[in-house]
């Protein structure tokens, strides 16, 4: 099978599943109307087009590609006669609905009447006592988001689902190589910069900056384990990555042993649902804090609570 990815780590399966639909659709002009979904920072959008990029038209050439936020779309109106009508209409394209959890409501029925095809590749859809027509050999449609649980249960059963899954930290060195083409990184200090970007790619595209930035800076090409350390003082980069509002709460849990998700909060001044959504996931990700009712540092997190006394 052709390598329709050569400038992307990782995601074996979620290669091999788009690259089988780029080949389906080169031969078929139809693809699926896909749903890519995992946690924050795996590529779901730099795999999107670089789908899209792939997908020939009929006369060879290649297929335009329009990225929306779906946060930025109101309502119907403003999708018909904003996008659909000069953007959509009649041209080839493939349309990736970035942050699809957030459609507005109105829009996710009227797609629940859109996407409900099987054999045919036209549909018309009445609005507003207008007619609009989608045309599935020309238009491609990707969905993607960090959070598929939100998505409306039967808009969700119209999508093909492609998920993705964390990157090894070899995966990740091979990203912040990638990243950094005139830097040679170290292998020993390459494993300990691996450890920092937080199991995501996009945390390691902004960790390969900020090394190319200073060895720029420094002009030098050769970044070593004592110039990491160098670079982590100088902007602050904690052990695993980890931010300073994880460290309060490894400092708060390691003080007291355990703690309520509402003591927490008031410990630290944050909301309880600040705590769970952006800080807890991370440290239970990495074993460093356990949750059975309370809240508590486990024996890792103690090792690191050590480590950072001294940073």
């Amino acid at each position: 099978m052709n390598n329709y990815f050569p400038d992307l780590i990782g995601q074996k399966a979620v290669k091999k599943k788009l690259s089988f639909y780029i080949e389906a659709f080169n031969q078929t002009g139809v693809c699926p109307f896909l749903l890519l979904t995992g946690a924050k920072g795996l590529g779901k959008t730099q795999f999107s087009k670089a789908f899209g990029k792939n997908l020939n038209n009929k006369d060879g050439s290649k297929r335009t590609f329009i990225e929306i936020n779906c946060s930025t779309i109101r309502n119907n109106e403003q999708f018909f006669e904003q996008i659909f009508l000069p953007v959509i209409c009649d041209n080839e394209v493939t349309i990736l609905f970035d942050e699809c959890h957030a459609l507005p409501k109105d829009l996710t029925m009227a797609f629940l009447t859109i996407f409900n095809t099987e054999t045919s590749t036209k549909k018309k859809f009445e609005w507003d006592e207008m007619s609009f027509e989608f045309d599935f050999k020309k238009q491609t449609f990707i969905f993607a988001t960090t959070e598929s649980d939100q998505i409306f249960p039967p808009l969700k059963d119209r999508l093909t689902n492609v998920d993705f899954e964390p990157y090894s930290q070899l995966e990740l060195g091979q990203i912040l190589r990638l990243c950094a083409p005139k830097t040679v990184i170290q292998d020993d200090c390459l494993k300990e910069v691996s450890k920092s970007v937080r199991n995501n790619a996009r945390n390691a595209v902004m960790r390969a900056k900020e090394i190319s930035l200073y060895c720029g800076a420094k002009k030098k090409f050769l970044f070593s384990l004592k110039d990491y350390e160098d670079l982590c003082d100088q902007v602050s980069i904690l052990p695993l990555g980890l931010t300073y509002t994880e460290k309060q709460i490894l400092e708060v849990l390691n003080k007291q042993g355990s703690a309520t998700l509402t003591g927490l909060a008031a410990k630290l001044g944050l909301s309880k649902t600040s705590i769970q959504k952006d800080h807890e996931l991370y440290l239970l990700n990495k074993n460093l804090i356990e949750i059975d009712g309370k809240r508590k540092i486990t024996s890792k997190g103690i090792d690191v609570c050590k480590i950072l006394e001294s940073v």
